[in-house]
């Protein structure tokens, strides 16, 4: 037996036996059935379970083998309704275990990528759409094939639908796993069977507490509510909390005697008179109340009755007048144009005189000697420095100064004319003063709507309606002041009737046997809540059982020696692996929580420990170090499943992009390797990458492929063989093409035709690129290797003559039209069949004739 298995018998031998019982089951059993948790919660229950126990052997605690089933990709196919995917055929992954799948943006790598993670049930996955720009599809499915266990199975999977559980064990790093390993916290993904037993037992914990709570919950109080003017007293409150009261105090809580009858119906004797007191309260607050009205009605009458209007009308006229003589006063002899003395002239100087003090401090307005006009930025010539002085003459004029008064005294009176009440305000004054009779209402909404005619005739000048004064309201008045009498008189009334009865304790005292005798009637529902509460006592003592701390704090220590230990060395070796130990990156374990251990990325040697890795590290980093953390995570997982990379390289340099390409070619080895890029660098690096293994394995192993997007579909597998097969094969599959291309165009029509003939000619483009590289300079330099091959190669060169690189080079330029975008103004003409036929069979015979001469060439 190991040390850990040692340590974990000992450590389940010091815990009760209900949790030893689960920990034996689980182990056996590998998880736990419904009737499991409800018989060791009974185990719980008893005093026996609650033991700990010495002698059990747990026969479970061996730590197994996780190998499973092997899990490869076929192919996905038939792809309908699934964002821009449109494959004419389906996009087979190949029969060896590393391939690389090749397609510029928008060509549907991601999509393919974006299938799989949903299919297996990835916990990031989103949801997978529609292509927007199509009408909404009536289905969202595809075909999926995979081989489990040697047996080859073809599933229709509908988007966005249950599962395919056979591919959950499929791993898929993009983007947002990237982002996931990179900043957020995250269990390792393979867990070990004894740290997994753990996890299973803290959750078995948390389901046994979650069944006494839902027992405890059916432990429903049938105590009837406490009436709420009962809640105040000390009664209600024992009545409400019973447990925690003596037997003697629960007797006499419960019980109600002749003499607690006798002294009820004393006191309600007694308090049947009317509270003085409080009734004197209410009286003076009605009575302040009126007393509001009145003030309000004085001053009403008072502003707009007869003699208060006249003032208003000779403060205007005088106002008026005065203005009036200012005015025509202010006609200065040296003034050019009309209007000196009106509102906006004013306006205008005392603007001017304003901005003189900034221009001209510590000078007296207008400052006209060596100055400048403080409006126009003039020099001020000896006539205008007259007019500025007759211009502050007028202002500062008696005349001015009168008519400047007489308006500012007619506006303050206008000012503080009182705002009418409105009719919500009428209403609540009337019911507050205790005057609230329809009668009284009217005539308040009368007086106050006479009141707002009034105040906007004076506040117009008249000039639209004649104020009328508002009517006498001497007799209401009247009615009012008697009626604030009388309440005074009925408040002093009721002090005299308050001295010497504290009526207050009284009502309490009544209270509170009132409550006594109410709780005294629910005697038997008072001990069957009693017996509820020692019930529910107990079950809280049983969960507290139940806490799965000291599972975490076990666990933790477990997964310290099984999964910490292990995945921070497997991260360390990826790191290294992908050229990436001088970052200052470090695996961590963040926390614990219900037996799962939690990891995280954090800075090395930071002096501020907030400072996150996606916040300091560039791009590249940021990707290499994710990369790292999630091969760590799932690289030796003992499943033999497959690994799916979605553009993996993004924002690497050269010398990250070829580690990752050794490291991938690597993990082929033992599993399938699917790799989605748009970089032609790494395209050729695990080319690279795949020979390094062996010429032999790659040969078995290693499929390159291409996908494409043409007329708003997505996902196209190119042809394999013009893509990445001989050059002259390739070349013949094209004569095939056009041939059929031309038969389909006689049936179907031309736009069939040039639909397929641009295909070819863009193929055809790749192909002249490839007869460049395989043909011409044999091999010895290709685009992305990273080697030069120049045994037994480079000796041919000089074969070349000027006549091949005519050649190639009119073809190229030719059909560089068709796989670069080219201005609106020149449309692609697609060449007919026989011209795009008789170009394709020169480029063949080229190869033949060339070919033979560097033979020769080398005998």
């Amino acid at each position: 037996m190991s040390t850990i298995q040692e340590d974990v018998h000992e450590w389940l031998l010091t815990q009760q036996e209900w949790l030893q019982v689960a920990a034996d089951r689980l182990m056996r059993k590998g998880v736990l059935s419904d009737d499991d948790i409800l018989e060791i919660t009974a185990i719980l229950k008893t005093p026996a379970g609650q033991l700990v126990t010495k002698n059990r052997i747990f026969e479970g605690l061996i730590v197994g083998g996780d190998g499973g089933h092997e899990l490869r990709l076929n192919s996905i196919g038939s792809v309908v309704g699934i964002e821009n995917l449109c494959p004419r055929q389906p996009l087979v992954f190949g029969p060896g275990n590393l391939t690389i799948i090749y397609g510029h943006n928008g060509s549907g790598k991601s999509s393919y990528s974006r299938i799989l993670k949903r299919a297996s049930g990835k916990p990031r996955a989103t949801d997978l759409k529609h292509n927007v720009f199509q009408p909404i599809p009536i289905d969202k499915k595809c075909t999926i094939s995979y081989k489990y266990s040697g047996e080859d199975t073809a599933i229709e999977w509908i988007a966005n639908g249950e599962v395919i559980d056979r591919i959950r064990a499929t791993d898929i790093f993009d983007s947002d796993e990237a982002g996931y390993y990179l900043s957020k916290e995250n269990a390792a993904a393979y867990t070990p069977p004894m740290v997994a037993m753990f996890e299973s037992l803290a959750s078995a914990s948390d389901s046994i507490k979650d069944y006494l709570q839902a027992e405890q919950d059916r432990l429903i109080s049938v105590l009837p509510k406490v009436p709420a003017n009962f809640l105040p007293t000390v009664c209600a409150k024992q009545y409400l909390a019973p447990q925690g009261i003596k037997e003697l105090a629960l007797k006499n809580l419960l019980s109600w005697t002749e003499l607690d009858g006798n002294k009820l119906d004393e006191l309600v004797e007694r308090l049947k008179v009317v509270d003085p007191a409080a009734l004197a309260r209410k009286k003076r607050a009605t009575k302040l109340q009126v007393e509001h009205l009145i003030t309000n009605l004085n001053h009403a009458t008072k502003n707009y009755g007869l003699a208060h209007i006249e003032l208003v009308r000779m403060l205007r006229s005088d106002a008026w007048a005065k203005r009036k003589i200012a005015t025509e006063a202010a006609q200065v002899v040296s003034a050019r144009l009309d209007g000196v003395g009106s509102p906006t002239w004013r306006a205008l100087w005392l603007a001017a005189k304003s901005y003189s003090a900034t221009a001209y401090p510590q000078q007296v307005f207008p400052v006209t000697n060596d100055a400048f006009c403080v409006l126009c930025h003039q020099e001020l010539n000896v006539d205008a420095q007259q007019r500025l002085k007759d211009f502050e003459a007028f202002v500062q004029s008696k005349l001015e100064a009168e008519a400047k008064s007489a308006e500012i005294l007619y506006g303050d009176v206008l000012k503080n004319l009182p705002v009418a009440l409105n009719q919500q305000q009428i209403d609540t004054q009337c019911e507050a003063a205790g005057v609230s009779t329809d009668e009284w209402k009217q005539n308040f909404y009368s007086f106050w709507t006479m009141v707002i005619q009034v105040r906007n005739s004076l506040l117009t000048d008249e000039a639209n309606e004649i104020a009328i004064p508002v009517d006498e309201q001497t007799e209401n008045l009247r009615i009012l002041r008697d009626y604030v009498l009388q309440l005074e008189s009925e408040a002093q009334r009721y002090d005299m009737d308050a001295m010497g009865f504290d009526r207050g304790q009284a009502e309490n005292a009544k209270l509170e046997l009132e409550a006594q005798k109410w709780v005294s009637q629910q005697a038997a529902a008072v001990l069957i809540e009693i017996e509820r509460l020692k019930k529910i006592k107990i079950y809280e003592s049983w969960k507290a059982l139940t806490n799965s701390r000291k599972i975490s704090v076990k666990a933790s220590d477990v997964s310290e020696k099984f999964i910490t230990q292990a995945y921070v060395a497997r991260f360390n070796k990826e790191l290294q692996a992908l050229g990436a130990r001088r970052i200052q990156i470090e695996l961590v374990k963040s926390r614990t929580s219900r037996a799962k251990v939690y990891h995280q990325l954090r800075l090395k040697g930071v002096k501020n420990d907030q400072a996150m890795p996606e916040a300091i590290l560039s791009e590249g980093e940021r990707r290499i170090i994710s990369l790292a953390a999630f091969l760590a995570d799932v690289a030796e997982k003992p499943q033999i499943a497959p690994f799916i990379f979605d553009d993996p390289i993004s924002s690497l340099d050269h010398d990250f992009e070829w580690n990752v390409a050794v490291r991938l070619a690597e993990l082929a080895k033992s599993r399938q390797v699917l790799v989605f890029t748009h970089r032609l660098s790494l395209y050729g690096l695990m080319d690279d990458a795949a020979k390094k293994i062996g010429e032999d394995w790659k040969k078995k192993n290693f499929t390159q492929l291409c996908i494409e997007a043409f007329s708003g579909a997505a996902g196209h597998p190119v042809e394999q063989a013009v893509w990445n097969g001989k050059t002259e094969k390739a070349n013949n599959i094209l004569i095939t093409r056009i041939d059929t291309a031309k038969k389909i165009g006689d049936v179907d029509g031309a736009e069939t035709y040039r639909g397929l003939a641009q295909g070819i000619c863009s193929d055809f483009r790749k192909l002249l690129e490839r007869t460049v590289e395989d043909d011409l300079f044999n091999e010895v330099v290709k685009r992305h290797r990273r080697s030069i091959t120049t045994d037994n190669r480079l000796g041919t060169i000089h074969s070349i003559e000027a006549e091949d690189c005519q050649l190639i080079d009119r073809l190229m330029t030719k059909y560089s039209f068709y796989e670069h975008s080219q201005s609106q103004e020149v449309p692609a003409f697609i060449p007919e069949a026989v011209e795009l036929k008789e170009d394709i069979e020169l480029l063949k015979q080229w190869r033949t004739d060339f070919t033979n001469r560097r033979k020769l060439a080398a005998a």
